[in-house]
Parts: structure tokens; sequence; C-alpha cells
């Protein structure tokens, strides 16, 4: 069905999200960290969208590696996915058409938001 990389820096809900990805036929890779990221972005083959958290611990935001993702693929599909940002800092940071699901999440809100972008 495609292929989804998950930032995450909670390997609980990395899993977790992982998971429900696969579990729906997506390919997924999960990664840890902003500097993962960044390394197997680019390196990927093509990645179908993104999903990650917000707050990645030490480093830069999700917002700051969607924005970078989206140099190296600009019509990747984004979601963010966060307990601790609101949707206001979403609509102040978030890259373009792009969504946004609050944690905790079901499995069908976040694939409902996967799909609905993906088609978009």
């Amino acid at each position: 069905m495609g292929r989804i990389l998950v930032v995450e820096d909670d390997h609980a809900i990395c899993a977790l999200i992982t998971d429900i990805l696969q579990d729906a036929g997506f390919e997924t890779r999960c990664v840890q960290t902003d500097r993962e990221a960044y390394a197997v972005i680019p390196s990927l083959p093509t990645i179908e969208a993104l999903i990650l958290d917000v707050n990645l611990g030490s480093g830069t935001t999700g917002f700051d590696v969607a924005r970078f993702a989206r140099q190296v693929i600009p019509e990747l599909p984004v979601i963010y996915v966060s307990g601790e940002a609101s949707q206001t800092n979403f609509s102040a940071f978030g890259v373009p058409d792009s969504d946004f699901v609050e944690k905790p999440f079901t499995p069908d809100e976040l694939l409902t938001t996967l799909r609905s972008r993906m088609a978009a």
C-alpha cells in the first residue's frame, strides 16, 4: 500500500504506530531521533508519507524534520502526532497541507488521517 517513515522518540509509541500501519498493509520504518531522520530521508527508496512526533527530545523538532523532508520530497504527505503540542502550534509551525493527530489516538483516527492525506 505504501512506504511510511515514522519518526518517534518513544520506543513504545514507535512500535505501536508501526504495528497499526503494518496491520493495515503499509511498509514502515521507524527512527527515534532527528539525526536518524535526517540521515534516512534522502537515502530511503521513495517514502509515501511521514508520520512524526512534534517533540523529539533533544535536537530539532518534528516541524524541522518535516520541513527538511519536504525539501527532499516536495509533495510528501505529513502527519504530526503529539500529546504536548497543540493545534495552534501545528497551525503556526507545521508544513502546508499536513495534518495533526493528538495523542492518545485510536488506530482508526491515525489510519483515516493517513489515507485522507495520501489521497489528497
